[in-house]
C-alpha cells in the first residue's frame, strides 16, 4: 500500500466533529528548511501546531534582495513578508542539513538546470570552499553551514527584517541538524561556528545573529 492509499484510508475513516471551530493562527516563528524528505521539522524539533510559519526548498536557501532590480522569488519575499510584517515573528531560523543533496548539486555540477539556477547565490561560496581544498565529503559539510550563513546574510536584504532586528522585535538563527542523530548545531554568534544546542544553556539569544551595527550617515 502506498502513502496516497494510507491516506486515502485515513480521509475515509476521518470523524468529525460536530461543529468545527477554526483555530487561531498566532505563528510565533518563521522557519525555513530544505525539501529533503528525511526531514521533517514539526516532528524532528518538536514544533506545535499552529507556531511556526514553515517554508521549504532545495538547500533550505534564501536568496535575498541584494543587487536585484526586480523580485524574481516571489514565493520566497512573500513568506518573508508575510512572516514579519503580518504575523510578527518574533523569531526566524535558517535550517540546513547533513548530507544535502542540493549542496552536492552545488558543489559537484549536477545535470539540474533549473535546480543549478536556484542554487545560484551560492556560486561564490562554493568556488572558496573548493578552493580551500579537502576531501569530497569536508567540502560538503563545510558548505552546509556556509549555506546556512550565507541565507542568514540574505535575509538581512530584505528591509522589513533588517527593521525589525534592529528594533529588537526579530531574532534571527541559523541551525544544521545532522541527518544521522536530529541533533541541531547552531551558529554562535561570537565565534561564527556552529555548536551542539545540547551542549548549550537553554539562553534564546545564543542561536541568534545579532543585527549588524547603525551606519552613520
Amino acid at each position: 500500500m502506498t502513502l496516497i492509499d494510507n491516506i486515502r484510508k485515513l480521509q475515509k475513516t476521518l470523524v468529525l466533529p460536530e461543529h468545527s471551530i477554526v483555530p487561531p493562527h498566532n505563528p510565533e516563528t518563521a522557519f525555513i528548511g530544505c525539501v529533503d524528505a528525511r526531514v521533517d521539522p514539526t516532528s524532528n524539533l518538536g514544533i506545535p501546531r499552529g507556531k511556526a510559519l514553515i517554508m521549504r526548498n532545495i538547500a533550505a536557501l534564501i536568496s535575498g534582495m541584494e543587487g536585484k532590480e526586480n523580485d524574481d522569488r516571489p514565493n520566497e519575499s512573500s513568506f518573508v513578508e508575510f512572516a514579519v510584517r503580518e504575523k510578527k515573528v518574533r523569531d526566524f531560523v535558517v535550517m540546513g542539513h547533513t548530507h544535502c543533496g542540493g549542496i552536492e548539486a552545488c558543489l559537484h555540477g549536477a545535470d539540474l538546470p533549473h535546480v543549478q539556477r536556484h542554487l545560484a547565490p551560492l556560486q561564490e561560496t562554493r568556488d572558496r570552499i573548493r578552493a580551500q581544498g579537502g576531501t569530497l565529503d569536508e567540502q560538503a559539510r563545510a558548505m552546509e553551514q556556509e549555506a546556512v550563513r550565507q541565507s542568514l546574510h540574505n535575509l538581512r536584504t530584505y528591509p522589513e527584517v533588517a527593521a525589525a532586528e534592529q528594533a529588537g522585535t526579530l531574532t534571527l538563527h541559523g541551525w544544521v541538524i545532522e541527518i544521522e542523530t536530529y541533533r541541531l548545531m547552531v551558529l554562535d554568534p561570537v565565534s561564527n561556528e556552529f555548536k551542539p544546542m545540547h551542549e548549550q544553556q537553554l539562553d534564546r539569544g545564543f542561536a541568534a545573529m545579532p543585527p549588524p551595527p547603525s551606519r552613520g550617515r
